[in-house]
């Protein structure tokens, strides 16, 4: 295994976490920080995360609704190791890591329907953009296993009324709501995210209801800059900062 770092977080309603991370290659960014705070989560709900990476969403989800589960899936060895190593050191145990291909989970034998389910996948379709030396962050931002029209047939693993929360590229909102809908997928919540209130919107929190009714609610846009390149007043509460 590459060598680990060891970092911690803090979130709003999770408290700290605990994270190990390779050292370089794929590391959690602030896309699965936001993604966790936007993804909402009722007492006793089980969560699919597939792509989990190192476990991150899932981890800060599980610190802050501790009577849920979470099905974190992961493909890669030592990243599903990773995971497994940070929700004992986090001694979580609403947590059960899968070691799994996601193109082949099997429902009645990996974990059942669930309530809903949380990712946020590669942004780039393969040989797009720049590459990475490093496999395994290459895997983690482009689409090498699995295009994105993929990601959204996971939706058959929620149950009717499930909750599907994405982060992406805002340049692909319309996209997204394309491909959701054609997947009996109905957006109901959106959010855009700015790195500055005077730029556009760099990315979309975006979540959809299975077989839900048509109407989306814009919610107001997370700006995480503040003109002189400080965290915003709600990032900082984000990452609980006092």
């Amino acid at each position: 295994m590459k060598s680990v770092t060891r970092d911690s977080i803090a979130m709003r309603g999770a408290g700290i976490v605990h994270v190990a991370q390779p050292s370089t290659g794929h590391r959690f960014t602030l896309d699965s920080i936001l993604l966790a705070d936007f993804c909402r989560v009722k007492p006793g709900e089980r969560v699919l995360e597939p792509g989990a990476g190192t476990g991150i969403i899932s981890l800060l989800l599980a610190k802050k609704h501790a009577r849920s589960f979470f099905f974190p899936v992961e493909v890669q060895d030592d990243l599903h190791s990773l995971c497994i190593r940070n929700y004992m050191i986090n001694e979580l145990g609403n947590v059960d890591p899968l070691h799994r291909d996601i193109r082949r989970l099997s429902r009645p034998v990996d974990f059942g329907h669930v309530d809903v389910l949380v990712t946020n996948p590669p942004y780039l379709r393969s040989g797009t953009g720049r590459s990475s030396p490093d496999t395994g962050r290459k895997i983690s931002r482009q689409d090498m296993l699995a295009r994105i029209e993929f990601w959204f047939d996971l939706g058959k693993h929620l149950k009717q009324g499930g909750r599907y929360n994405i982060v992406f590229p805002a340049s692909r909102l319309a996209e997204l709501m394309a491909l959701m809908r054609k997947r009996r997928l109905e957006p109901k919540r959106a959010r855009l995210v700015h790195p500055y209130q005077d730029k556009p919107a760099a990315l979309v929190l975006l979540e959809a209801v299975k077989e839900g009714g048509t109407g989306v609610e814009m919610l107001p846009p997370l700006v995480v800059h503040e003109p002189g390149g400080a965290y915003s007043r709600e990032m900082k509460d984000i990452y609980d900062m006092k």
